[in-house]
């Protein structure tokens, strides 16, 4: 029963490792970080320096390990211009983007930051801070048009353009296929997790790890 039990973790612990480093269009920028690197839950993190122009990096503290990601962020100067992070894709595939926020009062102004986000010329949310310790999520799914893909911050009414977290992740397959998505991307609304006892985020390697087939 042991040896099956250790048999299980390890096949979990490869699934894991396979679903983070092998999964194309699985793309873990960390934005300000200097140095790539695998989190506590697997997934690989990449430095944004090669994929964005101007803004300036700084460190923020952090006192969980597993969110090193937010350690960092990278802030653009609240003027006229549009700042982008351009990422190559595959046309005619669709993919979630995720981009976090997370202010900390990085640059000791305490004046929460407003600013606009869009995926390349195409207007996609406004980001609002309005509390400088809990991160702010935004979340799309859009049909790749093109062989890469831009996602810009621009337009600060206060305070200064910022981003701590860019991610993507290709979707296989007709997975939110909609009539209209190539005039149209999905925005997040609300995620539920029906059923929880919290408010505790859900990752996908603990979800692998509690509920993996107990038959294998």
């Amino acid at each position: 029963m042991a040896s099956a039990a250790a048999l299980l973790l390890q096949l979990q612990l490869l699934l894991l490792l396979s679903l983070s480093a092998a999964q194309p269009g699985f793309i873990s920028l960390d934005c300000g970080g200097a140095d790539d690197y695998t989190d506590g839950i697997g997934i690989q993190w990449t430095s944004d320096a090669k994929l964005v122009f101007g803004g300036q990096a700084t460190n923020l503290p952090v006192q969980n390990q597993l969110q090193k990601q937010y350690s960092t962020l990278r802030y653009f100067p609240a003027d006229n211009s549009k700042y982008c992070y351009t990422m190559n894709v595959r046309t005619r595939t669709r993919y979630l983007v995720r981009a976090s926020f997370l202010y900390r009062n990085f640059d000791n102004s305490n004046v929460y930051p407003k600013f606009d986000l869009s995926l390349g010329a195409t207007p996609w949310s406004t980001v609002i801070i309005d509390d400088a310790d809990t991160p702010v999520v935004e979340e799309a799914i859009i049909l790749a048009a093109a062989p890469t893909l831009s996602v810009c911050l621009s337009n600060a009414s206060t305070g200064q353009p910022f981003i701590s977290t860019l991610e993507l992740r290709q979707f296989n397959g007709s997975l939110y296929y909609t009539d209209y998505e190539a005039q149209f991307f999905l925005a997040l609304s609300a995620r539920i997790n029906f059923g929880a006892d919290g408010n505790k985020s859900v990752r996908y390697c603990i979800h692998l790890i509690e509920y993996g087939n107990p038959t294998l």
